[in-house]
This record gives structure tokens, sequence and C-alpha cells, in this order.
């Protein structure tokens, strides 16, 4: 019996299903936020499936768990770990760098690192903490890891986002403010900002053989929520027994890294593993445009390549 790519990659959450191995081999996935939640059921899966698999987690105990646990259920060697605290750019530039010397491509960047906050917290860098690890830290990896990507035959970006942008507001001239500030209010804010990236960069490689997509993974029972406080913190303790398995929100990213029915799909958002409409205020070119230049100032990188001026 021959089965299809999907049919594959559902057995991974099946068990009674006959799982045919290897389909990505030799692909070279790079994933951060992976020692734990969806980006930890996301390594597994992709190892399992035979592809070389970088986790990038600041926590170093926990990543190299992972990294363990990995190596010891797909019986795949080609698992690594890199630990990295993603609300500092200078590490994001050090992480992308060893990346650099160690692959000569990427395949598959998945930019699913995210955190809830708790109080108003700056980084030592000066950015508000769930700015910096939710979506700065994307943009500036995206970015340095350019030609990785350039260097694969059919690279795809993953941008992990929430439903929670819709009630997300960007403001330029203060990004950082400690007054009236809310963490959730903070964690929309990024959310919104990895959907308007996500449609920029696609415009961006139109003429490249990468794609950007970003998703929804669904409201999940992980760790996530643990760093808020208050109200936040006690709404997702009780509500934890009503959101979805780890497993049920990795899909729609194992399913966008791949299959093959979004080969040469870009810039859209996705919903349980199908296209949706993001909010009103993602489709303003004008906006995604001016968070593009805003983030690039903000990380010291040049904003290139430049609008429909790309080299391929």
């Amino acid at each position: 019996m021959v089965y299809s790519l999907q049919t594959v990659y559902q057995s991974a959450f099946n068990p009674e299903m006959p799982v045919i191995l290897y389909f990505m081999k030799n692909k070279i996935v790079v994933i951060t936020g992976g020692s734990s939640g969806i980006g930890k059921v996301t390594a597994l899966e992709l190892a399992r499936m035979g592809a070389q698999v970088v986790i990038v987690s600041r926590d170093e105990t926990r990543g190299r768990a992972a990294l363990a646990e990995i190596k010891y259920e797909t019986n795949n060697q080609e698992v690594f770990f890199i630990p990295c605290d993603l609300s500092r750019m200078a590490n994001v530039k050090l992480l992308a760098l060893e990346i650099q010397n160690r692959f000569d491509k990427i395949d598959v960047l998945i930019n699913n690192a995210g955190i809830l906050p708790g109080k108003h917290t700056l980084t030592p860098e000066g950015y508000e903490l769930c700015w910096a690890t939710n979506y700065l830290s994307g943009f500036l990896l995206t970015n340095l890891l350019w030609q990785q990507l350039l260097n694969a035959e059919a690279a795809r970006i993953i941008n992990v986002s929430s439903e929670a942008h819709r009630l997300g507001q960007l403001d330029f001239n203060q990004p950082h403010a400690s007054k009236n500030y809310s963490s959730f209010t903070a964690y929309c804010d990024s959310k919104l900002a990895n959907i308007l990236f996500t449609y920029e960069l696609a415009h961006r490689l139109e003429l490249t053989n990468i794609t950007a997509n970003c998703l929804h993974p669904g409201v999940i029972a992980s760790n996530f929520g643990t760093t808020s406080f208050g109200f936040l913190k006690w709404l997702f303790r009780i509500g934890r027994p009503f959101m979805q398995s780890v497993n049920k929100g990795a899909e729609t990213v194992i399913y966008l890294a791949t299959s093959p029915e979004v080969a040469g799909v870009t810039g859209k958002y996705f919903k349980k593993k199908k296209v949706a409409k993001s909010g009103k205020g993602t489709y303003n070119p004008t906006l995604s445009r001016r968070l593009w230049r805003f983030s690039a100032a903000q990380t010291g990188f040049q904003a290139e390549p430049d609008e429909d001026e790309i080299e391929v």
C-alpha cells in the first residue's frame, strides 16, 4: 500500500496507523522554543520523519533533556540543541552565526518561541520582554539566516502567531512604555507583529524559493502562561482542562513544515491546517512596511533586501 505524505503526517499522532519514516531526510529544521510545548512536539515529530532538527531554547537543562528524549524516541541522532535567550538581540546574532557556521542551508525555520510575560520588564537592551522574545527575535533571526534559506531547494518560514493578534495594536512612538502596561496586551501586540511581519516577508520573497506563512495553533494546555501573574495566571490555571493538547496544537505547525499541499503557498494565515482570514488591520501594506523599517532600526539590521529589490 502506498501512503500519502498527509497520511504519514497523521500517523505520527496515531500509533495504530503504519508509519513511513524519513520523507524529511536531509531536510534541516531550526525551531525556536523547541524544548517544551508545541515546539517540543514539533521537533519530536519532524525528527521522527528523518529531519535534522536544531532546537533552540533559553533553558539549557530543559533543552538538553528534550534533546535526549527526542533522540531516544526517534532513534534519530541528527538532533541538536543550541541554548539561547532570544530576548537579547546580541544573543540572536550569536545564534545565527553558530547556525551559519554549522549548516549551509535551512529548509524550514520555525519561529515558535513565545512567552506571556508577568510584570513590565525591559531587557538589558531596552526592549519590552514580550516584544523582544515573541517578535523581534524572529524578525532578526530570519533576516540573519537569509542566505541559508536561499540555499535550500524550497525553504519554508513558519511564524507561530495567535488569534490574540486581533486585539493587538502597534505604538511606534512608545513601544516599551510602562504606563498602563498589560502583559496580555503586550502579548497581543507581539502576535499582531508576527502576522504583519509574515505578510511583508512573503512580499519581499516573491522572487525567491522561500515561502513564509503564519498560524494560530489553538489555545494549548502547556507551560505557557506560567510566567504571567494575577488574574491571567489564575485564568490559565482554571481553563487548562478545556484547552487543546500540545499534540493537537502542533498539528498545523507540522503541516506547514511538511505538507506538499502548501508547497509554494505563501503570505497566508492558517488555523486547523486551513487558510483563514487574519484581522482586518493585518492587510495594511503600509503598516507592515512601517513595522519592517521600525524592526530593522531596533535590531540594527539593515533592511535588505528592500521592497522588490532582491538578489536571487
